[in-house]
């Protein structure tokens, strides 16, 4: 069983426009990110609809052969809908979807993924959670999720959930796909849900797709927003010793 690990992105922005092409300490966030993965040794595909940034992620990791730059300019209303868009052209048998904005992403964050992938194959959709840190329960780019007993993702939101809860679980960002569940994402209907949380994951729960969660002691540092970038250049020091 084959893994691979993709990263999907694009110039656009709604609340950092051109947040892939900014620089923090030299390389920009998408290299950063693309050095991270190529840590793991696993086949890293970074797929955009931007030629510029085609262009530039060819040029910085053009000595290494494990990285495979895509240009796809089809419609895509997400990073999952990105990645389904080329999927027929890659052999892999599972993806690892890494964003473009996590430039300090642990590469063993993402071996576990990997890991956990392999020794779980009845799980079609996975992610990493963790206990959500106080500071951010109402932070609207900070993703909570509420889980089963199983560990079933039950429902995703921005908002504090569940209600009146003193501990909440935070998404991380990353996900894993089986190869059918990217082959038939067309298929799937637009979530109302969806647009409301504007959260791509919940296509798959409105759809009746299950995804799995596991508890991680990794922390996973995304850049959403012009703070998180600052707060990013500022702390820089700190993030090379996670």
């Amino acid at each position: 069983m084959k893994n691979a690990l993709v990263i999907p992105v694009r110039l656009e922005s709604t609340r950092l426009p051109y947040k892939a092409l900014k620089t923090i300490k030299g390389p920009s966030i998408i290299q950063r990110v693309v050095n991270q993965c190529i840590k793991t040794g696993l086949k890293t595909y970074v797929i955009t609809d931007n030629e510029y940034i085609a262009k530039t992620v060819s040029f910085n990791s053009k000595q290494n052969q494990n990285v495979y730059v895509i240009l796809d300019q089809k419609d895509a209303d997400s990073g999952t809908h990105r990645i389904a868009n080329i999927v027929n052209e890659l052999s892999e048998d599972n993806f690892i979807n890494v964003q473009g904005d996590q430039p300090f992403i642990s590469p063993e964050a993402i071996l576990e993924m990997s890991n956990f992938m392999i020794t779980n194959p009845e799980c079609d959709v996975v992610t990493p959670v963790s206990k959500h840190d106080p500071d951010k329960y109402n932070d609207p780019s900070k993703c909570k999720v509420v889980r089963s007993l199983s560990g079933r993702a039950v429902y995703f939101s921005r908002n504090p959930i569940p209600y009146g809860s003193d501990e909440l679980w935070g998404h991380l960002g990353i996900y894993g796909y089986k190869r059918k569940v990217l082959e038939n994402y067309h298929k799937l209907k637009i979530s109302p849900l969806e647009k409301v949380e504007r959260l791509e994951q919940l296509r798959f729960i409105d759809n009746d797709i299950p995804i799995h969660t596991y508890e991680t002691n990794y922390s996973i540092f995304s850049i959403d927003t012009w703070d998180d970038f600052k707060y990013a250049t500022k702390n820089y020091s700190n993030f090379l010793t996670l």
